[in-house]
């Protein structure tokens, strides 16, 4: 029987684990190989000797999401507060985004002793790779520093007052200011200011003041705020867990949908463009789990802006050159691409294919060194959306 895949995710309600984890086993199925050995990151933090003893024999390791679970979070948190002297967790309410750095630091901490112990492993992306990814302002620093395109970047945000001095600096009024390291759009503000002294920020940051203080709790609609008082509470709290700030670039309209604007991920295995979706809003986050459309990358591109998206996924794949699954969000301008980040954990795109493959079959080809399926002919490209 040939060695098993190991696969440390997010627990769920199946033996497999959450529905990111399931997508791997069903493709390992598909193939007719053994399905991974699974471990949860509590249970590798709790007992890392039977995870190394797993992974030594492992034909590929794969270090998936841990997700936003309690268990996982409280556990890197402990572990983060070791790294910031005097720092102290608050008990995180549910759905809030808290503590953020911390829980980074912590699985740094643990991606890097992993790292360590295991330097002739064989992983689907590396863990110092993963971590430069999830440090959004190191992962857009990486990305510039390989000659790709990536929004101007403004500089860590300490503050709101310390904002409006950037934007003063930099003489733009449109921004996005992002968590450092959140994901899925969590905390994430666009914001906008007017000569007449109006501003207004849109954001997936709900805020509740509990204890005297206020408090962000991720929300699936998005928030708007107005009040100068609320807009600097909200970017303060985010600035305590680490945030940044880039230029706003505006998204194309679609062409078969005029109110909604676009942008593509697009998932590059082994450093080739495969499965990609456009993602459709009329407001200005385009994540999909916010409600918003999907859309065929062939019915808003031509074959030229085909072939620029592809050639700029294989440049910007340089900038991980020990990954070999990620996830680029990026938006297709008239005549160039604009990378938003690089995802290491971005390969749910559930349903959609490429060459009749999902991104957990690229990455079982890849592991098991299967025959790939020859490149498709540009007249018979199919991204099932």
């Amino acid at each position: 029987m040939p060695s098993r895949m190991v696969l440390v995710g997010q627990p769920g309600q199946q033996p497999s684990g959450h529905r990111r984890m399931q997508g791997l086993h069903a493709a390992l199925a598909r193939h007719g190989l053994p399905p991974p050995c699974v471990f949860d990151y509590a249970s590798v933090l709790a007992s890392p000797d039977e995870f190394l003893d797993a992974a030594a024999d492992a034909i590929a390791v794969k270090l998936d999401s841990p997700g936003g679970g309690d268990v996982a979070h409280e556990t890197f948190v402990r572990r983060g507060l070791s790294f910031f002297e005097g720092a102290q967790a608050m008990p995180r309410m549910h759905g809030e985004l808290a503590d953020t750095h911390l829980r980074f630091a912590g699985f740094a901490d643990l991606l890097r002793q992993l790292a360590e112990a295991m330097p002739d492993a064989r992983w689907l992306n590396a863990p110092d790779d993963i971590l430069r990814m999830c440090d959004k302002w190191h992962c857009q620093q990486t990305l510039v520093a390989a000659g790709v395109e990536a929004p101007e970047g403004l500089g860590l945000v300490e503050g709101y007052d310390a904002m409006q001095s950037m934007l003063d600096a930099s003489g733009h009024d449109r921004v996005f200011v992002k968590a450092r390291y959140g994901s899925s759009a969590a905390g994430v503000v666009a914001y906008r200011r007017h000569r007449d002294g109006r501003a207004v920020a849109c954001t997936t940051a709900g805020m509740q003041e509990v204890d005297g203080r206020p408090r962000l709790f991720n929300q699936l609609r998005l928030q708007r705020y107005t009040r100068t008082s609320e807009i600097a509470a909200l970017i303060d709290a985010l600035a305590v867990q680490g945030a940044y700030a880039e230029a706003w670039v505006a998204k194309p309209r679609a062409t078969n949908d005029p109110a909604r604007h676009f942008d593509l991920r697009v998932v590059a295995c082994n450093g080739e463009p495969r499965q990609r979706v456009a993602r459709l809003s009329s407001g200005p986050m385009t994540n999909l789990h916010l409600g918003n459309r999907r859309g065929g990358v062939d019915a808003l591109l031509d074959a030229d802006a085909n072939a620029r998206v592809e050639h700029a996924v294989r440049s910007a794949s340089t900038a991980f050159a020990h990954s070999r699954c990620i996830g680029f969000d990026l938006i297709p301008l008239r005549d160039r691409c604009v990378f938003l980040e690089a995802n290491a954990f971005g390969d749910d795109l559930q349903d959609v294919t490429w060459q009749g493959r999902d991104a957990w079959d690229d990455q079982v080809v890849w592991a098991y060194s299967l025959p790939s399926p020859e490149r498709a002919s540009t007249t018979k490209r199919h991204a099932h959306a």
